[in-house]
């Protein structure tokens, strides 16, 4: 066999065995390395505030081609709870996490063993002071949502709030969200000559019954999470309030319907669509792409009030709120 036919041949070959390996990964980053799975654990999943955030993880879903399992479970109360319900989808397969953290005071050091092993995305809230830095989260700017509302109060006054008292009411005494959202109404407020009367979590360590009911009348409540926000529509609407003005964060239908019948003034509403979609986008990224380093994912919010709810550029929120 003479030089030029040797190389002739060797050269086919190579071209062959490059053309093998371009098949291959062609159809390896068509299909992926099988469908990957990522467990989503949300307390209470079938209330009407998660309905844009499953949207969100569905559409993420299709489009990446991963499973997507969700679970809530009632007795689900405590760290620990939630720990061992993440730990058993890891056993059953998960390749990722999505977790919104219980909020308590203990101590969730055991998630960071679990990151360990599969990628984690805390939605919603950061765990605690302690842990920042540690885990990798999707949420929108607590203390610019927090901002927003009191500049809202001040803008529909004004600018002036002389001799106006304020409430503050939330859900959990240990959200660091919640702490965010009432150091940006209060920092916002500084100087404008309005005077908050009192701060009050419904859960917490003290023994004593907390709600709206069994607090000082104030002019103005402001309302930091959808629960705190539902509930004062509903003491609103049974006339419990004794006439205050309602402002609050909130991502649910039943918020939305309290600002449409007019028992509230304005409501922040988080993107909660796009907290899902990018939890998944993030875990599939960490999944699939070597010495991938997951970042923390803002997402946005929508400042709502009356006139501007049902604009052409509200549609599409109000519309994945409904999903």
């Amino acid at each position: 066999m003479n030089n030029g036919k040797r190389s002739f041949i060797i050269t086919e070959i190579v071209l062959g065995i490059l053309l093998i390996i371009s098949l291959i990964y062609v159809v390896y980053n068509k299909s992926g390395p099988g469908q990957q799975k990522i467990a989503v654990i949300v307390p209470d999943v079938d209330e009407s505030q998660w309905s844009a955030f499953k949207y969100g993880l569905k559409m993420a879903a299709q489009e990446y081609d991963v499973d997507i399992v969700i679970i809530s479970k009632d007795n689900m109360e405590t760290v620990n709870d939630e720990i061992d319900v993440i730990n058993q989808e890891i056993k059953n397969g998960a390749d990722a996490v999505v977790v919104k953290p219980v909020v308590d005071n203990t101590d969730q050091a055991k998630l960071d063993q679990i990151k360990k092993r599969v990628p984690v995305m805390i939605v919603g809230d950061t765990i605690t002071d302690e842990s920042e830095n540690i885990f990798t989260t999707t949420e929108p700017d607590q203390y610019g949502m927090g901002a927003a509302l009191a500049n809202k109060l001040l803008e529909n006054n004004n600018g002036s709030l002389e001799g106006k008292t304020i409430g503050i009411y939330s859900q959990y005494a240990y959200s660091k969200a919640k702490e965010q959202r009432r150091q940006g109404i209060c920092d916002t407020l500084e100087g404008s000559g309005a005077q908050i009367l009192w701060s009050v979590s419904k859960n917490s360590e003290s023994d004593e019954i907390v709600n709206l009911q069994t607090q000082r009348k104030v002019d103005i409540i402001m309302a930091l999470d959808n629960e705190s926000v539902v509930e004062a529509g509903q003491a609103a609407c049974d006339n419990e309030l004794y006439g205050a003005l309602i402002y609050g964060i909130g991502n649910s239908t039943e918020a939305i319907y309290y600002l449409d019948a007019r028992w509230m003034e304005c409501l922040i509403v988080p993107d909660e669509f796009e907290a899902g979609y990018k939890s998944v986008n993030t875990l599939v990224d960490a999944l699939r792409k070597n010495l991938y380093v997951m970042k923390d994912q803002e997402i946005s919010y929508t400042v709502l009030t009356r006139e501007n709810l049902f604009s052409d550029e509200n549609k599409n929120l109000l519309f994945t709120i409904s999903q």
